[in-house]
C-alpha cells in the first residue's frame, strides 16, 4: 500500500514539474514576441506622432550678413540614420564669392625707387612728358606716344622709351616680361569719342586683357588730369565736366584687389577743380617743374603685397 502511494506521489511531482516547465516556456515565448513588437531597429530615429513625416524640421539658426543684419536660415534634414541631427546648419549659408573689397579704402604706402623697377607706364603725351622730363627710375618701362587713345592701344606701336628707343608693339611689350605694376594714364584724347559709359566699358576690356597677360601685376588706373580754367572755357569736348564724368566711372572699375584707382588730381587742381594754372603752360600738360607733384603722389600711393 505504501509503495502504491509513493509511486503516485512521484508521478504527481513529475507531472507538476512538466506543467511548470510548459508554463515557463509559454511565458518566455510570449515575452520574446512582445519584445519584437516594441523594439525598433537600431538605425531608426524615434519620432513622435506629430513628427512622423518624411522630413524633420530643424529650428531656425541665425547668422549675420556683411552689414550686420540678422539672416534667418531654416533647414530640413532627411530622416535617415546616416545624417546626424546636430549638423551645423550655419555652414550651409553661402559665403560671398566676390573677394574684391571695393568699399574699403586701399591701404597705400610710401615706397622707394626700387618699387618702380618692374613698372610699366602706359599713356599719351602727358606720360611722354613724365618719361622725358620727370625723374622716375630709369629701370621703369614707358610705353607712351603723343595722341595715344584707349581704342588704339592694343594695335599701337611706340618707341620704347618714348622718342628714344626702338619701335615696339604694345603686345610685344606685354609679352616681353612680367611686370609687377602697370600704370595707365589715358583718356584726354578720348573725350570726343562715344559716351562716358562706352569709354569706361572699353577701358575695362583693356584692363582685362592686360591682366590676362600680366596676371601678377598690380594695375593702377590714374585719373585723367583736369584742364585749366582757361582751356575749359573754350567749350569743346575737352572739358572738366567730361573728364570728371569719365573719372567717376574709372574709379568704379577699381576692385581694390589687383586694380586700384589713383586720383592724381588731388595734388594738381585748385579750389575750383581746375588744373592749377601755375602747373601748366597750355592748360593741358604739366610743366617740367610740376611733374614732381605727380611723381610724389605715385611714391606715396603704392600698394605693397
Amino acid at each position: 500500500m505504501n509503495s502504491i502511494i509513493s509511486t503516485l506521489k512521484s508521478y504527481t511531482l513529475l507531472v507538476g514539474v512538466i506543467a511548470a516547465s510548459v508554463v515557463l516556456i509559454i511565458v518566455f515565448l510570449f515575452q520574446k514576441e512582445n519584445d519584437k513588437t516594441s523594439i525598433k531597429p537600431s538605425g531608426e530615429m524615434s519620432i513622435s506622432t506629430n513628427q512622423a513625416t518624411e522630413e524633420i524640421h530643424q529650428p531656425a539658426t541665425f547668422a549675420t550678413d556683411s552689414s550686420g543684419n540678422k539672416i534667418t536660415q531654416t533647414s530640413t534634414i532627411s530622416n535617415q540614420s546616416d545624417i546626424p541631427l546636430e549638423t551645423d546648419i550655419t555652414q550651409s549659408i553661402s559665403e560671398p564669392t566676390d573677394t574684391a573689397n571695393n568699399s574699403a579704402s586701399p591701404q597705400f604706402k610710401t615706397v622707394e625707387d626700387d618699387y618702380f623697377y618692374d613698372s610699366l607706364f602706359i599713356g599719351n603725351s602727358r606720360t611722354v612728358g613724365l618719361s622725358l622730363f620727370g625723374s622716375m627710375p630709369k629701370e621703369a618701362t614707358f610705353y607712351a606716344t603723343v595722341g595715344m587713345n584707349i581704342y588704339d592701344l592694343m594695335t599701337s606701336t611706340a618707341q620704347v622709351p618714348p622718342e628714344e628707343g626702338p619701335e615696339q608693339s604694345f603686345e610685344s611689350v606685354l609679352s616681353s616680361k612680367q611686370y609687377g605694376k602697370v600704370y595707365i594714364m589715358l583718356g584726354i584724347n578720348d573725350l570726343g569719342t562715344g559716351t562716358s559709359e562706352s569709354f569706361a566699358e572699353y577701358y575695362k576690356s583693356i584692363i582685362d586683357k592686360i591682366h590676362m597677360m600680366q596676371p601678377n601685376a598690380i594695375i593702377y588706373i590714374q585719373s585723367i588730369i583736369n584742364i585749366s580754367a582757361e582751356r575749359d572755357a573754350q567749350g569743346d569736348a575737352i572739358s572738366n565736366s567730361n573728364i570728371n564724368e569719365k573719372n567717376a566711372l574709372l574709379e568704379q572699375i577699381a576692385n581694390n584687389d589687383y586694380i586700384y584707382y589713383l586720383n592724381i588730381n588731388e595734388v594738381l587742381i585748385d579750389s575750383n577743380g581746375y588744373l592749377n594754372s601755375d602747373y601748366t603752360s597750355d592748360g593741358v600738360h604739366l610743366g617740367g617743374g610740376s611733374l614732381s607733384l605727380w611723381e610724389n603722389y605715385l611714391y606715396s600711393h603704392a600698394i605693397v603685397k
